[in-house]
């Protein structure tokens, strides 16, 4: 009976947290239009008083296996800047680059604002197995009368044989989508 009991409880802990409707924290919308891409929130998370993230996924996709994914995140500090933000991803893909022979990064600069464009992969037995391309937008913001770093990236994915295909179209319309994201103007509210 206990064991019943134990196992009823935890069943019961599992679908109040999955059934838990994603909180908007942003203020951004339950959906984000990219390109002629539309986004619905998927995962959003609070983890302390600073912090805020948001992640929208195209209808029917998931996480494990996304060809898009739009992501907001707010820092409030009086100290992390863009250029710190930026500074400290260039460096990670630095780390990244010496066992990733795919990542590759460009910084684009425009006042206080920041953009980083990369390109990195993943491996299974030496063959590519996932190739991303991310652009974030990184800009100092004022919410509720304190400093914020707010990061606003697109991140998109090919898998398998379809990602010879996914570079060379690439290529193409990066440009795009860099000014495509710098020009969403996205604006973070929070109470």
């Amino acid at each position: 009976m206990k064991r019943i009991s134990l196992t009823l409880i935890a069943l019961i802990s599992c679908l109040t947290i999955f059934s838990q409707e994603t909180i908007d924290y942003l203020n951004v919308g339950k959906t984000v239009a990219f390109g002629k891409q539309k986004f619905n929130l998927a995962w959003t998370s609070h983890p302390t008083d600073y912090y805020y993230i948001q992640e929208w996924l195209p209808e029917g996709e998931n996480f494990d296996n996304y060809s898009q994914m739009f992501t907001v995140s707010l820092h409030l500090s009086e100290e992390l800047t863009p250029s710190i933000a930026v500074q400290n991803k260039a460096a990670e893909l630095d780390e990244r680059g010496k066992n990733d022979k795919i990542c590759r990064y460009n910084i684009f600069e425009n006042e206080d604002e920041y953009i980083i464009d990369f390109l990195v992969s993943e491996k299974e037995n030496d063959n590519l197995k996932i190739v991303e391309h991310d652009v974030h937008h990184y800009k100092q913001v004022t919410i509720n009368g304190k400093k914020a770093l707010q990061l606003t990236f697109i991140s998109e994915r090919s898998y398998g044989d379809d990602i010879m295909p996914f570079i060379t179209e690439l290529i193409e319309r990066r440009q795009n989508v860099i000014l495509d994201l710098v020009q969403m103007n996205i604006k973070c509210e929070v109470k």
